[in-house]
């Protein structure tokens, strides 16, 4: 019998990577087929089959026989070496032995639809942990287990089943089948621009989001790629990725698990434990993933940024209507998410009045006034008019485009068809995007599907038009943003801080300013002596602390003392002395840091944690005693660069502060997102820092002294860092 190795070296390594081979397979064994027409294992021949999958497909099963016209292998072993994918349809318990005899005979990759693993308990656990350890043992590449499968519909590998699924630029990856029923569905409904691949992920036993994401973003029959998630087995990895894949094509993710109930929901669903939200949608926004709120918007966004060029930065939007109605809830739609309408020039309102006439409203929003109920083409010359204007980078049309022949009169239809075709001849000329919201999108009109079969979106809802708007205006942004040069991949590891859990304070500090961290003066005092002669020394009022590992919140058990001058230093340090003795009996104490005075300036928190999905996160607010009261903060995954440290910085109220707000000093911006920079790499390249707070950090034109020094390392932090 030939060995594995002899079968390698005669037939040679595949040409093409395990996952490319997983993704876009070129022959498929389905180990557990069936004759039987209610079973899983022949739907997913038939499903092959109806889908026009050109590639060889082997059957498995020890009955052998014929089915569906295939010939059927008796079993793994006996299939030619080589093959691309396994579907594996057998129950949770045979699948490990299944993986390594197929690993034996060169299957590139398998997908595992078996449930029954980590999702139902420790039975399953020790399922998964086997069937994990198969992977390692043989390198082969599986999705799932608990997974609905896969499906290329570009060559029609389909297998999951669902069937008639439009060919076109979205690549899906989720770890729910449902959802990718809904997403299809949604699609058909506004008859969006298609698919090209979809992956269920499952419980994620071996391939992950951020891999899926890099091998099917690269193909170029992905134009988008949408995601559903309920959380990451390699968060930072997936942040790494997105940055990536973003450059070049958009990344829309609708998220499951944000609430507390919701995390419960999905841990019984697929193992997956979702991170706070918080901080996910910062670094996920970081990254430059399109992020969602309703399941409904998926596909519908999905579909427009798969084929809707991006506004250009500083242009706005200008609404184009034929009634009042519809242009006031699109305007207020549009504002509540932050988009500006364009202020139209004085040429462009002139050309729109001599073509509207006097009763037409022709700053933006436009409305026809009834301009196109006899002639629907004045929507194409006032769109001309529009694309025009230097100051306006999307039109969006409102009202009834498309269905006036239905409304008024069957003759319209002709004008509305050629309106359709100079609308698009424009939409190319110009590189405008346009979107058109109708009353009539629902219904089944040519020239409608003529728009959409050139990627103009055409729906019935006002609030997804506006939402597409919302993601194209950012789309923009993000491509021109040359300073956004953080790649979120975390640098190599510096030598570690040792020690567990909370630092003593002056340990912290050192630590910091080791990082070449600027925090202020400050002096360890020993004695009592030394906190007078170092209060002397510094020639201004003090503020004494007391260090004792015993005493983590010093101000609660009164071993803070503020303003203390040299005439008084002895004695406010033996007042800390006993105060701490008397409260907390059992406290070593090892000494006090004596700082001088920060002059007022504005109380920050900088601060950082180590998230359990996504690795070292930056945290900027509002500091001080407001800090849990407020809850004003941003977050961001270090390390970051200036101009993520500079959005950070403006989306906190505190923000407000810093320009000088009344008597407080202004404080500089620059000088601040740089101090935040340096924190970002500090932590990243500290990964057994587990909490980082600096807590109040004052800040007064280029100076950030931090009150507080607070870092607890941990005692161990898993993930991926380079070493």
């Amino acid at each position: 019998m030939t060995s594995i190795d002899e079968r390698t070296s005669v037939f040679g390594p595949p040409a093409r990577a395990a996952l490319t081979r997983l993704l876009d397979p070129h022959s498929i064994a389905i180990v557990g087929a069936s004759a039987n027409p209610a079973k899983r294992g022949f739907h997913a021949i038939r499903a092959l089959q109806q889908a026009g999958y050109a590639h060889p497909i082997h059957p498995v099963n020890p009955a052998a026989g014929q089915i569906l016209g295939l010939d059927v292998c008796a079993s793994i072993d006996r299939l030619p070496y080589g093959v691309d994918v396994a579907l594996i349809v057998l129950p949770a318990a045979a699948v490990a032995d299944a993986l390594r005899r197929c690993a034996a005979v060169g299957i590139g990759g398998a997908v595992v639809l078996a449930n029954g693993f980590g999702e139902i308990g420790d039975v399953g656990a020790e399922l998964a942990a086997e069937l994990a350890a198969a992977v390692a043992e043989t390198g082969i590449r599986v999705i799932g287990p608990n997974t609905s499968g896969l499906i290329n519909v570009t060559s029609g590998a389909n297998l999951v089943g669902l069937q008639d699924i439009p060919q076109g630029p979205i690549s899906v990856i989720t770890q729910s089948g449902n959802m990718l029923l809904s997403v299809v569905n949604d699609n058909r409904a506004f008859r969006g621009p298609g698919f090209h691949a979809y992956v269920g992920l499952g419980n994620q036993v071996d391939v992950r989001y951020d891999e899926c994401l890099n091998e099917l973003a690269r193909h170029p029959s992905t134009g988008v790629v949408a995601i559903h998630s309920e959380g990451f087995v390699d968060g930072r990895s997936f942040l790494a990725a997105a940055a990536d894949v973003v450059r070049d094509t958009p990344i829309v993710m609708l998220r499951g698990g944000r609430s507390e109930v919701g995390r419960r929901a999905a841990l019984s669903h697929t193992g997956s434990i979702a991170g706070h939200d918080a901080v996910a949608t910062a670094v996920l926004r970081q990254a430059g993933v399109e992020l969602l709120d309703r399941p409904d918007e998926l596909a519908v966004v999905a579909g427009a940024l798969a084929t809707c060029a991006p506004i250009v930065p500083g242009r706005k939007v200008a609404i184009l209507s034929d009634g009042g109605g519809h242009a006031a809830l699109a305007a207020d739609a549009l504002a509540a998410v932050g988009i500006e309408l364009a202020e139209l020039s004085e040429r462009t309102q002139l050309r729109l009045r001599q073509l509207l006439g006097s009763a037409a409203a022709v700053a933006d929003p436009v409305d026809v006034a009834g301009a196109t109920d006899t002639d629907p083409m004045v929507f194409a010359h006032a769109f001309d008019i529009l694309v025009r204007d230097p100051e306006v980078g999307l039109v969006l049309i409102v009202g009834l485009f498309g269905g006036y022949h239905l409304r008024f009169d069957p003759s319209l239809r002709e004008s509305e068809d050629a309106a359709a075709e100079v609308l698009l001849a424009l939409n190319a000329e110009h590189a405008v995007p346009l979107v058109i919201q109708s009353c009539y999108a629902d219904v089944e009109i040519a020239n409608h599907d003529r728009l959409r079969s050139h990627g103009v979106p055409v729906l019935s809802s006002i609030n997804h038009a506006v939402r597409i708007a919302a993601a194209l205006e950012r789309r923009g942004r993000r491509l021109a943003d040359t300073a956004r040069r953080s790649s979120l991949a975390l640098p190599p590891a510096a030598p570690p801080i040792h020690g567990s859990g909370l630092l003593d304070e002056p340990a912290a500090r050192r630590a910091v300013e080791a990082a070449g961290i600027e925090i202020g003066a400050w002096t360890l005092a020993r004695e009592v002596a030394d906190v007078v002669a170092a209060v002397a020394g510094y020639e201004r009022p003090c503020a004494l602390k007391v260090v004792s590992q015993q005493v983590v919140h010093k101000s609660d058990v009164g071993g803070v003392r503020l303003g203390v001058v040299a005439a008084d230093a002895g004695e406010h340090a033996e007042a800390i002395i006993d105060a701490v003795c008397t409260n907390v009996p059992e406290a070593r104490i090892d000494g006090m840091i004596v700082t001088p005075m920060a002059a007022a300036g504005v109380e920050l928190l900088v601060g950082a944690t180590h998230d359990p999905d996504f690795g070292p996160v930056v945290a900027f607010g509002s500091g001080g005693v407001m800090v849990e009261a407020v809850r004003d903060v941003a977050f961001r995954a270090a390390p970051l660069t200036e101009l993520e440290a500079g959005e950070m910085i403006d989306e906190t109220f505190v923000s407000r502060l810093l320009d000088g707000h009344r008597h407080l000093p202004p404080v500089d911006r620059g000088q601040l997102a740089r101090f935040l920079v340096r924190i970002g790499d500090f932590v990243a390249a500290h990964p057994e820092i587990s909490e980082l707070d600096l807590n109040p950090v004052i800040a007064r034109g280029s100076e950030m002294v931090p009150v507080d020094v607070r870092i607890v390392l941990s005692e161990k932090i898993t993930g991926d860092h380079d070493e």
